[in-house]
């Protein structure tokens, strides 16, 4: 499975209800990595799914450098493409109501570069599916339908807020998707609804197979081939955050529609959904913890042989009779210098 889309440094702000009419509402915060794509991604990794993640990062930005970190410790297969003309962050800041989210600000690269077509075209070989997050423009979007279609690639797009999923609309006029992933919230601007216990199966559009709607505690809807089905949630006796639910059902299906050649047993299918989703429920987040800085082996190297030469010079020069110190020192503190100087070459 190859997973296209956002990835970010996220900023979570807790606070419980009872200080809710404060300005400063006394809480925590929370620095996890997150962003849609990556999500799914982890949560397929976990399961020991081989999964590919494609995004964009910036070369000048801090958040590129806790990501890399991050991700670098996981299962997944990570397909950075890097560009040094942006240097916006890649972030998400999130104010949380006792774990369920209120409002948020997002910052991201995706849609300010070129696609590296290439890269994407080397990506979806030797690939089963494919999962796209509307964090891309539609014109991105409809790039990486096209080159996941050339590679015989079944494809998931899953919607990331209300104000980018019509990003996906124009997509639909030109390729078939074979699942379509959003929340409530997201469907009732997608369908210009007021509620989506409006939205039937005729107002599905023809290159959808397959829609997903999530709806919180209130389970999930799919609608396929003209039909409407409710699925209830998982009951989780202790939910400490909501936060990536649909993220974690969007990769249990990638799970079982990677494996399937014909149609989606839903009922088959829902049992890994309540068991992926039941664990996301209890989990905060995924900490980023500081880590220790580690001495560079470059710098051991160079060091080692500077040790080295001074070493062997005060040495030769004893066993050639000079006792001058001061030339001696001299000596020294030029290897100690050319030493640094190289060093610093080095780490350029």
């Amino acid at each position: 499975i190859v997973v296209f889309g956002g990835v970010h440094i996220d900023i979570l702000a807790d606070y419980e209800e009872k200080n809710q009419k404060r300005l400063d509402r006394v809480g925590e915060l929370y620095y996890s990595i997150g962003g849609t794509a990556y999500n799914i991604a982890q949560t397929l990794a976990s399961h020991k799914q081989d999964v590919t993640l494609y995004s964009v990062l910036s070369s000048n930005s801090f958040s590129t450098v806790w990501i890399k970190r991050e991700i670098s410790n996981t299962n997944i297969k990570a397909e950075f493409q890097m560009d040094s003309a942006i240097c916006a962050e890649n972030g998400f800041v999130a104010l949380r109501k006792n774990g369920v989210l209120e409002h948020a600000v997002t910052s991201s690269s995706l849609s300010r570069v070129q696609l590296d077509t290439k890269q994407i075209i080397s990506i979806c070989k030797n690939k089963s599916l494919a999962v796209i997050d509307s964090n891309f423009e539609s014109h991105q979007i409809m790039s990486i339908v096209k080159h996941c279609k050339n590679a015989g690639l079944r494809i998931i797009v899953a919607a990331t807020s209300d104000s980018k999923v019509k990003r996906i609309l124009p997509v639909l006029d030109h390729y078939q998707i074979d699942v379509m992933v959003m929340n409530a919230v997201e469907a009732k601007v997608f369908f210009d609804k007021s509620s989506i216990e409006d939205i039937t199966a005729e107002d599905i559009p023809q290159n959808v197979k397959s829609l997903i709607i999530t709806n919180s505690s209130d389970g999930h809807y799919v609608f396929e081939s003209g039909k409407r089905i409710h699925f209830m949630a998982p009951y989780v006796a202790d939910v400490l955050s909501t936060s990536g639910a649909g993220d974690a059902l969007t990769a249990s299906v990638a799970q079982h529609l990677s494996q399937k050649q014909s149609t989606i047993d839903w009922d088959e299918c829902n049992k890994t959904i309540c068991e992926y989703v039941g664990e996301c429920l209890t989990q905060k987040t995924t900490y980023i913890h500081p880590t220790k800085k580690k001495l560079p082996v470059k710098k051991i190297v160079i060091w080692g042989c500077v040790a080295t030469a001074i070493v062997m010079t005060i040495f030769i020069c004893y066993l050639c009779g000079m006792h001058d110190v001061g030339m001696i020192l001299s000596i020294v503190g030029t290897i100690l210098a050319f030493g640094q100087i190289f060093r610093g070459e080095m780490s350029d």
